[in-house]
């Protein structure tokens, strides 16, 4: 079922360079999850806040999720919008936006 993988990216530090540029440092970690669709729903209720859920990937353990804001899948970039548990207390889904100007990679 958990056919795929993402990449969970953990921030390890921030710094400044020598204009004031925030810089993010972070540490990979890869997961396997499975694709699902943002149901209508979550999407609206999203976009009401400015939002715009793309996708919702649910991994296979809860214990392999430790507070990330930021996933790699499919080589694009994604912020957390909301991480959801599910019924089953195993699993979580993470409901992410596209990062389309991303400054912080």
């Amino acid at each position: 079922m958990y056919d795929t993988t993402a990449i969970l990216m953990h921030e390890t530090g921030r710094t400044y360079d020598t204009y004031g540029n925030e810089l993010i440092t972070y540490e990979p970690r890869e997961v396997f999850v499975y694709q699902r669709s943002v149901y209508n729903s979550e999407f609206y209720r999203a976009a009401q806040l400015g939002l715009h859920p793309s996708i919702t990937l649910e991994l296979t353990n809860r214990a392999d999720y430790d507070g990330e804001t930021f996933v790699v899948f499919e080589g694009k970039n994604y912020s957390l919008i909301r991480a959801d548990w599910t019924a089953q207390r195993d699993k979580i889904s993470l409901i992410l936006e596209e990062r389309i100007n991303d400054q912080e990679s």
